[in-house]
């Protein structure tokens, strides 16, 4: 994986663990978000990466502070790349 596109797979990756521990489906995250379906999925699978809107809208969506989405994935990554050194 390439590093530009680690925050992209990480911000993924944690969307959907955030999504999975509130036992939404993506239908279900998507109503709340007011979007798609298949922009959660696009997301969860890093093919998008998410604007500052789609985080702000996101983090509403899930009932958690938006810092606290984003502290989610920068701690994550801080891990990652320990883990590469």
């Amino acid at each position: 994986m390439k590093d530009k596109k680690l925050p992209t797979a990480i911000f993924g990756e944690v969307l959907q663990e955030l999504r999975l521990q509130h036992a939404l489906t993506q239908d279900q995250l998507a109503e709340r978000a007011g979007t798609e379906r298949s922009h959660i999925s696009a997301l969860e699978r890093a093919e998008k990466g998410p604007s500052l809107a789609t985080i702000l809208t996101l983090a509403d969506a899930l009932q958690i502070p938006a810092g606290d989405l984003i502290s989610l994935v920068e701690e994550r990554l801080k891990t990652h790349r320990r883990k590469k050194t």
